[in-house]
């Protein structure tokens, strides 16, 4: 599995099969932001559209969106 397609950021993500089978993803950084799926990659998809609906809310209240510590280096 590639985490090619996916654009998270630069968030560290954790991947998780939970004891019913079923697949969870969340921001290492930011674990309120997580998804469920049947699939790794179902996880994943599901994640995605989260992130994308929490950095619309973020940019609706006008407010900055969180930056991955990984990338706070860079943006400074």
């Amino acid at each position: 599995m590639s985490l090619d397609n996916y654009n998270f950021d630069g968030f560290i993500i954790n991947l998780y099969v939970d004891e019913q089978g079923d697949w969870l993803a969340h921001f290492q950084e930011i674990p309120t932001i997580s998804a469920f799926g049947d699939t790794p990659q179902e996880a994943l998809e599901e994640l995605k559209n989260a992130w994308e609906l929490v950095k619309e809310d973020y940019q609706d209240k006008h407010r900055e969106i969180p930056i991955a510590k990984s990338r706070l280096k860079i943006a400074n």
